[in-house]
């Protein structure tokens, strides 16, 4: 969930300076604008929202209007205030002695309303399909000159494997602007398809019995020119740093999906034989693996290669699953941590005792298991500090109860006449 102000130009421009108040309890207010009753922030203190100046973009789909990104800060020193992921994400970055390429692979729904006001998909063609890229042409070709303007360099877009489903696909960047760019493309498909009439919906599993939406994470590691991770003497190319890289994020994945995989729904995209991972293991070009290592092009196999986590969805803070990521990979490249052999097919093909033996664990299934794992693993402690990991852990938690405790449509259907 995107929040801000709408401010004049004039008023930027001292904001730029002073930053703009906002509540403590911001960074953890619920999508549903709730506080846990637990919280450590409420009503009483303020941060400051400091615009960067560097991320200013117009935005096409609104008449004379632009947008600028803020890190929170301290309001009296607009010292670190440890409670802005975007903040912690730069800190990070900035003691690394590499250069993070970096890439969100995102997957929405065009949503229309029927005849009774429900929402439904906007087409119902195939994946891939041209029937798919004639229906969608207008709304899609919009958001992609959109984006060019924007700074986006975009290099296709096609129908994905749900109805209405579409994926854009755009050049990668360094880390930050990245997770910069997640902000911004979001807010540009959501505002052109609301010039359409239609909704931009990238809520992971928004239709029962159709593909869940992603937002795959793709990450290389490169030092004055070269790819560390691709090593053409090794096989698929992956050599020892993306090995490693890879065993750090297996290592933590369970815990690292409390931020890749953020809400409630996220889990039910996360499901066996759904090509979005449902086990924690690795593969070369494996699309059913929680960590795929993309092989390179042929002509371009050094530029190409990197390290896909498939367990992620455009429903959280980018910034702040990017630096999970970077952080649980490298962890594993520090301390050389083994990931293991790769799986060469589907692993819910596999039988329990044959997962068993390999190690291959399932994903959490639920928000609740995600939120336990990550109780459990203080490496991200470490990483964020006690006061943003712990009110995270609070408001993840809080979510997952008031789900748990909500009577369903399901439930009064089948429960109502039987008791």
């Amino acid at each position: 969930l995107i929040r801000g102000y709408v401010g004049t130009a004039g008023e930027l421009a001292g904001d730029l300076d002073t930053g703009h108040a906002f509540s403590i309890a911001m960074p953890f207010f619920s999508v549903l604008d709730d506080l846990p009753p637990d919280a450590r922030f409420g009503c009483l203190g303020e941060l400051s929202g400091l615009p960067d100046p560097d991320t200013f973009r117009d935005l096409p789909w609104v008449s004379n209007t632009g947008m600028v990104i803020c890190d929170f800060v301290r309001k009296d020193d607009h010292g670190p205030s440890g409670l802005c992921a975007r903040s912690i994400l730069k800190d990070y970055l900035a003691g690394l002695d590499l250069e993070v390429r970096a890439a969100f692979e995102n997957e929405f729904y065009l949503v229309e309303l029927d005849e009774s006001g429900r929402p439904v998909p906007f087409d119902d063609s195939n994946c891939f399909s041209t029937d798919g890229m004639n229906k969608q042409h207008a709304v899609a070709l919009d958001i992609v000159r959109t984006l060019g303007t924007m700074g986006f360099s975009v290099e296709k877009y096609y129908p994905e494997y749900g109805k209405g489903q579409i994926e854009i696909v755009y050049k990668y960047a360094d880390a930050l602007t990245t997770a910069d760019n997640q902000v911004y493309f979001r807010e540009a498909c959501r505002g052109v398809a609301s010039n359409h009439g239609l909704t931009a919906s990238f809520m992971p599993k928004p239709f029962q019995n159709l593909a869940g939406s992603g937002a795959h994470m793709h990450v290389s590691l490169w030092r004055d020119g070269r790819n560390l991770f691709y090593d053409p003497g090794r096989p698929h190319g992956a050599g020892d740093t993306a090995r490693w890289f890879t065993g750090g994020l297996l290592k933590h994945l369970p815990a690292l999906c409390a931020f890749t995989a953020s809400t409630v729904n996220s889990y039910k995209r996360l499901v066996p034989h759904a090509w979005a991972s449902a086990y924690v293991c690795h593969g070369p070009d494996n699309r059913e693996a929680a960590v795929r290592m993309v092989t390179g092009m042929k002509g371009a196999e050094g530029k190409s290669f990197n390290i896909e986590l498939k367990p992620a969805d455009a429903a959280g803070n980018p910034h702040l699953a990017l630096l999970a990521v970077l952080a649980a990979g490298m962890d594993g490249v520090n301390n050389r941590i083994d990931p293991g052999e790769p799986v060469m097919g589907d692993p819910f093909h596999m039988t329990d005792a044959e997962r068993a033996e390999r190690g291959i664990a399932r994903l959490p299934e639920t928000l609740g298991e995600a939120v336990t794992a990550l109780e459990k693993d203080t490496f991200f402690k470490a990483l964020l500090g006690d006061v943003f990991y712990e009110e995270y852990i609070k408001i993840k938690r809080f979510a997952w109860t008031q789900y748990i405790r909500h009577v369903s449509d399901w439930e009064t259907a089948h429960y109502l006449k039987v008791f």
